[in-house]
């Protein structure tokens, strides 16, 4: 009795494992599928001015192509160090090696205007960001903007009153909208905060800098800029920093910017190749772009807000 008890234990004790292994298979193939349409919808992302405008763009593409469904931070270019982080992402990350980027050209080219006559557009605007946005400072050539920037600045920290160095003042964002009118104030954080565990947070902090700033520059147009993609190579080795995520944070500042009233802009177009990917010539971290890609970045901004 005793054997025939432990062979049914032994039965069923394959039978359960078996199941266990069944499950975990379809886990990690359904997995892998998520991922993949996930990265797909990267090359559907809007790069409309208005953000409702963004978003029934992105609704007429879904019900067209069901099967297509989505695919960047901190750090001057010199510097190499890996930008800090609250928590590691949850999202799905697309792993492999880099074949190669033959796309070498942007697939939007600004267009063909002295610089001082497109740059004028960025008189009496703010634009506030994190080390992107300080390569943008220092290599586009935009020189009469107002800039509120740092290296690993996050949301959290800016509404917090975080100070940086400014012209020999040590200031906060608040000082900044206090003491100036602005008529345009651009917005570029999300590549430092893509790593947080709770999107939410990352949206609740930016509607609340976007309430201040709507309190202390009534008259200023206010843009929201997507964030920008990262190369393919940072996106097959990095599982925080991936189009993926990128797309994901995208989609949602969209809505965030619809429901606040205020623009969202996407300047990726004239920075990225056929697969949505950063180029490899605009990089040489596939995050953080060169001095050449940071003016085509300014000038195709530009025309997105003039």
């Amino acid at each position: 009795m005793i054997k025939v008890a432990n062979k049914r234990r032994f039965k069923i004790f394959i039978i359960v494992s078996v199941i266990v292994l069944i499950v975990l298979i379809w886990g990690i193939i359904w997995v892998n599928i998520e991922a993949s349409k996930h990265i797909v919808k990267q090359g559907n992302l809007p790069t409309d001015n208005n953000a409702n405008n963004s978003i029934e763009h992105q609704e007429t593409n879904k019900e067209e192509d069901v099967g297509n469904k989505g695919e960047n931070e901190e750090k001057p270019q010199d510097q190499g160090a890996q930008e800090e982080q609250k928590n590691p992402s949850t999202e799905p990350a697309n792993n492999g090696e880099d074949t190669g980027n033959t796309a070498t050209k942007p697939v939007v080219v600004p267009e063909d205007l002295p610089e001082e006559e497109i740059f004028s557009v960025y008189n009496k605007t703010l634009i506030i960001g994190d080390s992107r946005t300080e390569g943008f400072k220092l290599y586009s050539g935009v020189k009469n903007a107002s800039y509120f920037c740092m290296k690993a600045m996050t949301i959290d920290k800016i509404v917090q009153g975080k100070q940086v160095r400014i012209d020999g003042q040590t200031v906060s964002v608040y000082d900044l909208l206090n003491a100036a009118s602005y008529d345009k104030v651009i917005v570029c954080v999300g590549l430092n905060e893509l790593g947080w565990n709770h999107i939410e947070t990352f949206l609740d902090d930016y509607g609340q800098l976007i309430d201040r700033i709507k309190e202390k520059q009534p008259n200023a147009t206010i843009y929201m800029q997507a964030v920008l993609p990262v190369s393919k190579s940072k996106n097959d080795s990095d599982k925080v920093h991936n189009n993926a995520q990128v797309y994901w944070y995208n989609e949602n500042i969209i809505k965030l910017a619809s429901g606040k009233g205020v623009e969202f802009v996407n300047p990726a177009a004239a920075l990225v190749d056929n697969d949505g990917y950063l180029v490899t010539e605009a990089t040489t971290d596939g995050v953080h772009l060169n001095a050449q890609y940071c003016k085509i970045w300014a000038q195709y901004l530009a025309e997105l807000i003039k």
